[in-house]
């Protein structure tokens, strides 16, 4: 399985350099990388990482098999994955997206749907739990998050007064 890591928002200069929007919490995290990968015809393509660079929030990347504007401009809209092997652990009750994204929430026997998406609006996440045609914004906080049970693909939450109003 491969994990996005970033998405090609734009090309940043004449020779082949992209502009990414990192899918991190750390982007410091693509001068580790060595290896990335897009899908294209269904297959995953590797593109070798050659320079990374910041800028007002995006990484900037070169890639030794992207020589030009147009080769660039040819990534955009792409996400850039990894191996599933690859991504680091992390510390006690933090949790990847992807681990999130399609996970049951429940308050006691109460179902209230699955996450469909998490938003990054700032000081906290957000879970967009959707059932049908509802959808409820769970905040990313621990006193709401009660339990999180990934080999149950279970979310146990504590919903604050007046959020189902």
């Amino acid at each position: 399985m491969y994990i996005p890591v970033g998405r090609v928002v734009n090309t940043h200069g004449a020779k082949g350099e992209v502009k990414v929007w990192p899918l991190t919490d750390d982007p410091s995290r693509f001068e580790e990388l060595k290896t990335v990968y897009v899908q294209e015809d269904g297959r995953m393509k590797p593109l070798s990482v050659g320079t990374v660079r910041y800028h007002k929030g995006m990484v900037l990347l070169t890639f030794p098999e992207v020589g030009d504007m147009d080769q660039g401009a040819a990534l955009k809209g792409r996400f850039l994955r990894i191996p599933e092997a690859e991504l680091k652990p992390l510390p006690e009750g933090r949790y990847y997206i992807f681990q999130l994204v399609g996970m049951d929430v429940y308050e006691g026997d109460r179902y209230y749907g699955k996450i469909a998406e998490v938003l990054q609006p700032g000081s906290n996440d957000v879970y967009v739990v959707r059932d049908g045609g509802r959808e409820i914004l769970v905040p990313a906080l621990k006193w709401v998050v009660r339990k999180v049970d990934l080999e149950a693909n279970r979310m146990e939450v504590a919903l604050p007064p007046g959020l189902l109003d």
